[in-house]
């Protein structure tokens, strides 16, 4: 049976709360890993440094940031339900909506009552002894656990090289993992991206309508292929509605679980 959330304080210390099982980072897996975990019976608390769901989705927003897998790939299949009442606006679908998406869920199956935000895990040790967790947060807050689950992804961690003369550089400098909230005004600038992966690709080509100028450092050539998106029409919508089964039994075949084909082109 599972325990209740409990508060054990001692003396000269703050409170710890205890839970069966905690979860770091309240993205895609972190949603799912609540939910499946509440279906368990277990008690849990997942812990968000942002102030909004959505992990990947919500850090980042940076102009033209969209998937790069087909829509009807990416949403979540444990709920039939779901899939059939969310209709996908476009083919490859632009963050704004992938963030809706990712708040409608959690609204659905009410997740927030169990999400913490604002509160970045610090660190975490294993108590042998007691067979427990104890995580930090905030660096002034604890939790105990004995099911710690790590849902930080593999895109949360932002890394900028430390290029000669950065540190004194006058103008606007951003990185695309912590684009502001706000619009950010570009529009007769002169621009320079550093790098030409794939979340290059989707920025180049949309700051590249409005700035004066635009630079782009490649170290490596990188090859991509037409993104051809496109609305999602009432009657493809009809049919992924009526195809999920079929469609999650193929990506499931699939190395990178996307219905696209591996190119085998040979590298220059």
């Amino acid at each position: 049976m599972a325990s209740s959330p409990q508060t054990r304080k001692t003396a000269g210390a703050a409170p710890v709360k205890q839970f069966d099982a905690i979860v770091i980072g309240a993205g895609l897996t972190g949603l799912y890993q609540l939910y499946r975990l509440r279906q368990l019976g277990l008690k849990v608390r997942v812990y968000e440094d942002g102030d909004g769901v959505g992990g990947t989705w919500y850090w980042n927003r940076y102009p033209g940031c969209r998937f790069d897998s087909e829509s009807e790939t990416y949403g979540f299949s444990f709920s039939k339900e779901l899939l059939q009442e969310w209709d996908w606006k476009e083919h490859f679908s632009p963050q704004p909506e992938t963030e809706r998406y990712l708040n409608y869920v959690a609204d659905k199956f009410d997740l927030r009552r169990d999400i913490q935000l604002e509160s970045r895990a610090t660190a975490a040790a294993y108590d042998e002894h007691a067979n427990r967790w104890e995580v930090v947060i905030n660096d002034n807050q604890r939790a105990r656990c004995q099911y710690l689950i790590g849902a930080v992804g593999i895109l949360s961690a932002r890394f900028t090289p430390p290029f000669e003369g950065v540190d004194s550089f006058k103008g606007l400098s951003l990185h695309t993992g912590t684009w502001p909230k706000e619009p950010v005004p570009l529009a007769s600038k002169r621009v320079a991206v550093i790098g030409t992966g794939p979340t290059a690709v989707l920025l180049i080509t949309e700051i590249a309508k409005e700035v004066d100028h635009l630079t782009v450092f490649q170290r490596t050539p990188n090859y991509c292929a037409p993104l051809r998106n496109a609305p999602v029409s009432p009657e493809t919508q009809r049919r992924f509605k009526e195809t999920y089964p079929e469609i999650h039994k193929r990506i499931r075949t699939k190395p990178r679980l996307a219905l696209c084909t591996t190119s085998t082109r040979a590298r220059p």
